[in-house]
């Protein structure tokens, strides 16, 4: 099976390190410093699961370039997506399987109307890894585990298939039956950990600690909750709870990706997730008082880094 991957950063790269390593056939789509790294001196991952260094079988700036492969996982940050629809469409071919696994609820209705419903499966991915260097993936804490399922609902063998080959490399997965449920109970934890980490420029296992702090993650949680349940989710009355619990488990330092980048002042996923979230809400008439608060804040901050990276 030939392994596609677009976006090598921290989640790309990661699956792309563990997949060859176990002597997959694996394409990275990267570019710039990062690409010419990972062609000059290979793919080094570096972290809590162990060190490995591997060299991919091709790597490339254009998708074109990589060819047909019978998986793509689709992992660059979902603002920028539009910009490698193109390469996605380019390493497609009849049989072929798109499994996106960015953070949020609206990319894979993005890529399947772009690609076709039957191309594009969901995936979710839970893992604290990020590019510490051009080609070098530093990762955190014991959690790699992706969740697969058909996004109409159920699974499938070709889904099987893939998860045998994830099995294979050392990750942990799930054939979910109900997959769009599973990416509400993700985003119930990440969106609100991003929040709140982003304001208050602190880890996990600071905020979560601090009574005011965790005031904050939970009501953002409710908000979350609220609306998905709005929207048709089938969200669990005790979902915020136990998401809590989970978030509770996870490493001290553990940061989120979209607070990282706010915090260095990169552009984020903020107007894919939060910003979008609020625009959900009023659609649906549902109050999110807290959001309506942290959002706006954050999205002056947003629009800086955008503007200065141009």
């Amino acid at each position: 099976m030939r392994i596609g991957i677009v976006g090598s950063g921290g989640v790309g790269g990661l699956l792309g390190g563990l997949l060859a390593r176990q002597g997959t056939e694996v394409a990275l789509l990267a570019r710039g410093a990062h690409a010419r790294a990972l062609r000059e001196r290979g793919l080094h991952v570096q972290g809590t699961i162990g060190e490995l260094t591997v060299t991919p079988a091709a790597v490339a700036e254009r998708g074109r370039e990589l060819g047909v492969c019978d998986v793509v996982f689709v992992a660059v940050k979902t603002w920028q997506l539009a910009g490698v629809v193109a390469d996605v469409r380019a390493m497609v071919g009849e049989g072929s399987v798109v499994v996106p696994l960015q953070n949020g609820i609206t990319t894979w209705d993005r890529l399947a109307g772009e690609l076709g419903d039957a191309a594009v499966a969901g995936g979710i991915i839970f893992v604290n890894s990020w590019v510490a260097a051009p080609g070098v993936i530093h990762q955190l804490g014991t959690l790699v585990r992706v969740v697969l399922g058909e996004r109409a609902g159920g699974t499938s063998a070709r889904l099987a298939a893939i998860r045998d080959l994830l099995v294979r490399a050392g990750v942990t997965v799930e054939l979910a039956a109900d997959v769009v449920l599973c990416s509400w109970e993700k985003f119930l934890g990440f969106e609100p950990m991003a929040v709140v980490g982003a304001l208050s420029r602190s880890s996990i296992g600071t905020f979560r600690a601090d009574a005011a702090a965790r005031g904050v993650l939970v009501a953002l949680m409710d908000e979350v909750v609220a609306i998905g349940r709005a929207n048709g989710v089938a969200l669990a009355a005790d979902a915020a709870t136990r998401r809590l619990a989970i978030i509770d488990g996870l490493a001290h330092d553990a940061t989120i990706s979209m607070q990282r980048d706010l915090m260095a002042g990169r552009p984020s996923e903020l107007r894919e997730q939060s910003v979008s979230l609020r625009a959900l809400a009023r659609s649906l008439g549902v109050a999110t008082p807290v959001h309506d608060v942290c959002v706006p804040l954050l999205a002056l901050q947003e629009a800086a880094a955008r503007a200065g990276a141009r």
